[in-house]
């Protein structure tokens, strides 16, 4: 079992929309959560960690597609003594510009990060973002990894995974996989981490739509490599007809198989998107055994029940 950890979050101006800090016990990193319309503001502007070496995050949505948006990016110290903050202002009035209303920060109490250092974590944070496929990445280039000994790659190793953790503690899930890396379809575990199959004949193609889905904590999702009926019919939700056709233009559906997991708020949304039909996923869903969810959950609520 993971251990617990302890993030002291403080609230710079007092809201919990603001400025955050974040730190960690026995840790020289700072994390900081600035929204765009505060970074002129007196309580973080003549910060000295601001004005350091850093990397960071600007994050947005894409008004046409509701899509997360974030551009990775870092900065160096400036000859006049700027660094992260002033890159970050500077954003503001280029292309960035158009989307981004937040910024974390990444900076240490320590001066620590120099080019080398900056130059790995963009990397390795941009790669990572990618293979979680949450956000839409808007850096053009590849970030140059640069040359680390082993030693260096461990510390900033830690540094990423201390990093990962604030930001999705700070409402962003950029590196935060839909499912565990590790996880193995045909095992099963308690509680949340359940494996759920579906297998139904569709009358509207005559396919035998075969389908699997995990039950996280966020909710249900549809696993890569699952069938999916291409025909909709006249039930289908609009929302789900929407996501469908997207996907298939954009050939994440492709031949009737999906080819990126999915995750949906709901098991009948899961399933509908699946079947392309209006459904009950709480019995179309059932695990290996033949139990549908619904008589899971009753007897879980039975178990605590007791």
């Amino acid at each position: 079992m993971a251990k617990g950890r302890n993030i002291n979050i403080y609230l710079m101006d007092g809201e919990v929309t603001g400025i955050i800090k974040s730190t960690l016990s026995n840790w020289t990193g700072v994390i900081y959560k600035i929204p765009r319309t505060k970074l002129t503001s007196e309580l973080v502007k003549n910060r000295q960690d601001l004005k350091q070496s850093g990397i960071y995050f600007l994050l947005g949505k894409d008004e046409e597609t509701g899509k997360d948006l974030v551009y990775i990016g870092q900065a160096g110290n400036r000859k006049n003594g700027e660094g992260v903050l002033l890159r970050i202002l500077e954003h503001t009035r280029d292309s960035h510009s158009e989307y981004f209303n937040e910024a974390i920060v990444l900076t240490t109490q320590t001066n620590y990060f120099g080019p080398t250092e900056i130059s790995y974590l963009e990397n390795k944070f941009t790669s990572l973002a990618k293979e979680t496929n949450r956000y839409v990445i808007k850096n053009s280039n590849e970030p140059n990894i640069g040359n680390v000994t082993e030693e260096k790659e461990s510390e900033l190793d830690e540094i990423i995974d201390n990093t990962k953790m604030i930001i999705g503690t700070l409402g962003h899930r950029i590196f935060v996989p839909m499912i565990k890396p590790d996880a193995i379809p045909e095992e099963q575990s308690k509680d949340e981490d359940l494996m759920l199959y579906l297998s139904r004949k569709s009358k509207k193609s005559n396919r035998q739509i075969n389908a699997n889905c995990k039950r996280t904590s966020e909710g249900f999702v549809v696993l890569k490599e699952s069938m999916i009926e291409t025909i909709d019919s006249d039930s289908i939700p609009g929302t789900i007809k929407e996501l469908r056709r997207e996907l298939i233009e954009k050939e994440v559906i492709k031949n009737g198989i999906l080819i990126e997991n999915q995750l949906f708020n709901s098991p009948s949304y899961a399933a509908g998107f699946v079947l392309g039909m209006h459904t009950n996923g709480r019995t179309d869903w059932k695990n290996q055994q033949g139990e549908t969810l619904k008589e899971l959950e009753d007897n879980e609520l039975k178990t605590i029940n007791k």
